[in-house]
């Protein structure tokens, strides 16, 4: 890549706000369809209750938004997404199930097609950049020339589009073409709201360089900052035991599980035991709600940025509840630990023979 190109690039990056748009969403399903209907816009759900086969939403949006309808099922559900800029959005929906096979047996699976009656802007520019893309490299089989090609594309999509949600969404999907180093650059150049938008989160999530957990071993230094917006570092908290604790308000695993950590930690903390909690979350009010209603009285970090905490990523961390307990040195004791064994492998650190 040339780096002239790069600059130019990121001069263009004009960092304005975006304006709210009233939105509307009305839909019909093809049968007569009676129960709640969910529409996923950004990180927020609606629901309405339809009768007849029809339902409508209304709202606003600033960033135009990731979305998607689904329906209650107790089936896994897959979705058609689109994207609300403002202005009316009508959907005709079907639904069909498919019985998928594994090497665990079948699933059955929900699917819930959403036909718009014309694609949004964003769609439009996301589905033609991709689709250029893909016919650019067609017949490239050297990797690094398939790289310089996407990268070529990319950032003069970025440049003819700049600060947009295409922008960021094409940027997203393309991230391996670039380095590290690039990918972070242009990423610290694109406005706040976009940023926050799932796209931007998971562009700033591949940055992240991944670390290993191994017992035994020292986990390195990472801090973020507790509910106050104060930086707390794991490396302050040298000379305890900790049990790196990652969560969520959203995770009713997680929410059934705190009772078995705060049990723990009342049992322990004075003989040197620390909980930090680090939470996925991405709404400082349900984060700070959870923290609340479940009495959860230890340490608290989270750059409230979802899945793509960077915490999170830098361990690879893929589900939740998980956690890492680590001795004064910051070296890994265990990893996983719920329910009773948590509480075993603490009375076994903490026994007599264990703990001077």
């Amino acid at each position: 890549m040339k780096r002239s190109l790069l600059i130019l690039l990121l001069s263009l990056f004009m960092l304005k706000p975006f304006a709210q748009k009233p939105f509307t969403v009305t839909g019909l399903f093809n049968s007569k369809y009676q129960g709640k209907v969910y529409l996923r816009h950004g990180t927020e759900i609606d629901s309405v209750y339809s009768n007849d086969g029809k339902f409508t939403f209304k709202g606003k949006v600033g960033v135009p938004e990731y979305s998607f309808v689904n329906i209650e099922s107790k089936s896994e559900q897959v979705f058609t997404p689109f994207y609300i800029e403002g202005g009316n959005v009508s959907l005709a929906v079907d639904t069909l199930t498919k019985i998928v096979y594994t090497s665990k047996g079948e699933r059955k699976i929900l699917q819930v097609n959403a036909k718009l009656d014309k694609q949004s802007k964003t769609d439009k520019l996301i589905d033609s950049v991709s689709k250029l893309i893909a016919e650019s490299i067609k017949g490239i089989q050297d990797a690094e020339l398939r790289n310089i090609e996407i990268r070529k594309i990319t950032l003069n999509f970025l440049s003819s589009e700049p600060n947009t949600i295409a922008s960021a969404v094409i940027l997203e999907r393309n991230t391996r073409s670039f380095s590290k180093e690039q990918v972070r650059e242009i990423y610290q150049k694109l406005s706040p709201e976009i940023q926050r938008t799932e796209s931007g989160r998971n562009i700033l999530g591949s940055t992240i360089k991944q670390v290993p957990i191994t017992i035994g071993e020292k986990i390195p230094d990472f801090a973020q900052n507790n509910i106050k917006g104060e930086m707390i570092s794991i490396q302050s908290l040298r000379g305890k035991y900790v049990l790196i604790d990652f969560w969520a308000s959203w995770c009713i695993p997680c929410r059934h599980e705190n009772p078995v950590v705060v049990k723990a930690y009342q049992q322990f903390r004075d003989k040197g035991f620390e909980v930090l909690g680090i939470s996925l979350d991405d709404k400082k009010e349900r984060w700070l709600k959870a923290i609340k209603d479940d009495k959860l009285s230890w340490l608290h970090v989270s750059d409230l940025n979802g899945w793509n905490n960077v915490v999170a990523k830098m361990f690879n961390i893929r589900s939740v509840p998980d956690n890492i307990l680590i001795d004064r040195d910051g070296k890994v004791l265990a990893r996983g630990l719920r329910g009773e064994n948590l509480e075993k492998k603490l009375a076994e650190v903490f026994s007599d023979n264990k703990v001077n």
